[in-house]
């Protein structure tokens, strides 16, 4: 039997509410060469059962159980070392995938004569799970080397379920980071963005993001989210120093660092790189540095200058 030219990957934890409609988006998907890896976190509710009952009628489903690890990477990561596809799209539990997703996707892969292509997107809406109402759509994106852009959070690829990469890419750059819960994803993207591929997407809405009290991001209290995003601005220092010093700055001056910023904003306003429009908003953050109160005049001052 011939491997499947696609795996997908979906991670769950208690989701038996959910999940029969996620498998049953890739069931009608129109490109029908895949394997689904479903990987059950620990779940201790009727999760098992509801993929029993997909697994009795279609031989390209697989279901495997973990101890809970209290994170979306792990069983990610179990899922891509079991994968057997050249391609690997992520869809999380509670994700809608519409019929032409993986079939649009492919096809830029595939028609792509660029080795170094890494990644490919599409368009999102954000769906709210009790009234069904559209409440936000995601679609700036950019093409080629995005690294630059991705560090200005200026785009996101936003979540792992609008993405197909390589399996052999994410042997090459490593998997899911499991000590981040709330930017592993984002975190992925910069590591294979920073090991030379490049990104492209399909300028079309293929998925519905579905909100609800339970997702991570939203369910996390603020607090969390700040520990989160130390823990990740402390993993990617490194890689912002070497791509993008201004986001970084950034982040120091909202965590009162003013010291750090300041050495970061020197090292940029003293680059022959930056442009003399980017080295007057550098000095800008440089004031509030010194004068931390100013910060809302600056804020002023941007808008302004927006006009």
């Amino acid at each position: 039997m011939s491997s499947p030219h696609i795996s997908v990957i979906i991670p769950t934890y208690n989701r038996a509410n959910l999940i029969k409609n996620t498998i049953q988006g890739v069931i009608d998907q129109t490109y029908t060469d895949w394997e689904l890896l479903i990987v059950d976190d620990g779940s201790t509710d009727n999760t098992r059962d509801i993929v029993n009952q997909f697994m009795s009628k279609d031989s390209r489903i697989k279901y495997f159980y973990q101890e809970n690890s209290g994170n979306p990477s792990s069983p990610r990561n179990l899922g891509i070392e079991n994968a057997k596809g050249i391609y690997v799209a992520f869809l999380d539990s509670d994700d809608l995938w519409f019929p032409t997703k993986l079939k649009k996707q492919l096809d830029i892969f595939e028609k792509s004569n660029n080795p170094k292509l890494g990644i490919v997107a599409c368009y999102l809406y954000v769906k709210d799970y009790k009234t069904g109402e559209i409440i936000s759509k995601h679609d700036k994106y950019y093409r080629g080397d995005v690294i630059k852009e991705l560090m200005n959070f200026d785009f996101n690829v936003f979540t792992s379920s609008c993405i197909m990469t390589k399996l052999s890419i994410l042997k090459e750059v490593g998997p899911f980071d499991t000590d981040l819960n709330l930017s592993e994803d984002f975190d992925l993207w910069l590591r294979i963005s920073d090991s030379g591929y490049e990104f492209d997407y399909v300028p079309e809405y293929l998925f519905n993001y579905v909100k609800h009290d339970s997702n991570i991001f939203y369910s996390n209290n603020n607090v969390n989210k700040q520990k989160e995003s130390l823990l990740f601005m402390n993993k990617v220092h490194d890689l912002y120093l070497k791509h993008n010093l201004h986001p970084l700055a950034a982040y120091y001056i909202y965590n009162k660092d003013y010291k750090m910023a300041r050495k970061i904003l020197f090292t940029d306003i003293l680059s022959n790189k930056t442009h003399i429009r980017q080295k007057l908003r550098i000095l800008g953050q440089i004031i509030i540095t010194y004068c931390p109160y100013s910060e809302k005049i600056w804020k002023n001052i941007k808008k302004l200058w927006k006009k």
